[in-house]
């Protein structure tokens, strides 16, 4: 990890455009090279992110995920600027299109819902945790195939995902009012049945997804 200054910050975001912002400041920038510049917040500084800050799980989760053939961004630069108590990560854009702006727009969802569910019985099978999946972290790229973009929240199980851990993933999923209100207009309940069949999910265990 480098530390930077200040200045070397600025530097490092001059004529970016913000992509994201909260009320505390920048989260995403991009860059004129078409590089990404995620930021993340210490909250407190006793606290295990100032330890393992989530840069650090950023990238190394984003390398797993690489490795295990789901395919994600790669991030060639880890920094830390303490005037302003800033982690951050750099990694060139990962090339596609939002899942809920191709949602959205697309008339025939049919193709793409199918491919979402074999996607998350995959991340599943690979006993991959995603706790903050939702259509705007999936990417559809410009091989056609699906990746992961905001990677810091997920785990690696040593173990099978439970039947819990599975459907509140899907809870995350629909969360956002304006993704559950796409997966409704497709119909929530074919969705979860081409999730059952990917991941060979027997039909009798179909109740545990009855009150998503």
């Amino acid at each position: 990890m480098r530390f930077i200054s200040g200045d070397e910050y600025q530097v490092l975001i001059q004529d970016a455009k913000v992509l994201e912002r909260d009320t505390f400041g920048d989260k995403v920038l991009r860059r004129k090279d078409d590089r990404i510049i995620k930021l993340f917040r210490i909250k407190r500084l006793l606290s295990l992110s100032f330890i393992y800050p989530y840069s650090l799980r950023f990238s190394q989760n984003a390398r797993q995920l690489n490795k295990l053939g789901v395919p994600s961004v790669e991030v060639e630069q880890l920094f830390y600027c303490s005037s302003f108590r800033r982690h951050g990560v750099v990694y060139p854009l990962l090339q596609g299109e939002t899942l809920n702006h191709l949602l959205e727009s697309e008339q025939n969802k049919d193709e793409l819902m199918h491919q979402l569910a074999q996607f998350i019985a995959e991340l599943h099978r690979k006993k991959i945790y995603f706790r903050s999946l939702h259509l705007g972290n999936i990417l559809q790229l410009l091989d056609g195939r699906l990746g992961l973009i905001d990677v810091a929240d997920l785990s690696f199980n040593r173990f099978p995902l439970t039947l819990w851990q599975r459907r509140r993933n899907f809870r995350h999923l629909l969360r956002r009012p304006e993704h559950r209100a796409l997966f409704e207009q497709f119909g929530l309940e074919r969705f979860i049945e081409y999730y059952l069949y990917a991941a060979n999910i027997p039909q009798q265990k179909r109740a545990e997804f009855q009150s998503l």
